[in-house]
């Protein structure tokens, strides 16, 4: 991966992950129950193992994808105020100290 792409990788796979913490949200109670109908103790074990694995993954996917595309923003955003070969060149917000013509 190159540093150029480095931020839009990391945009993309926050919106996948943000995406798919989404849908566990939507659909994993659902399909859990459609999929599995626990009759034994084994299985009933195994569905509330299960349970716990996806609500953890429902709780850590949707704001890690967040997470990831605000960091890919920020990678984009310091790149741009980076960009320029000298450092007059690199836009400007605000200026410490103030030169000397603007305190009189």
């Amino acid at each position: 991966m190159s540093v150029q792409s480095m931020p839009r990788t990391v945009i993309w796979v926050g919106v996948g992950v943000g995406l798919a913490g989404g849908i566990l949200v939507a659909a994993a109670p659902l399909t859990l129950s459609a999929w599995w109908a626990p009759n034994t103790d084994e299985w009933y074990s195994a569905l509330g193992v299960l349970e716990i694995v996806v609500a953890i993954a429902r709780t850590l996917l949707a704001p890690l994808g967040a997470a990831l595309v605000a960091g890919g923003l920020v990678m984009v955003y310091i790149d741009r105020r980076l960009r320029g070969d000298r450092i007059a060149d690199r836009p400007r917000r605000w200026r410490f100290p103030p030169p000397q013509d603007e305190l009189a």
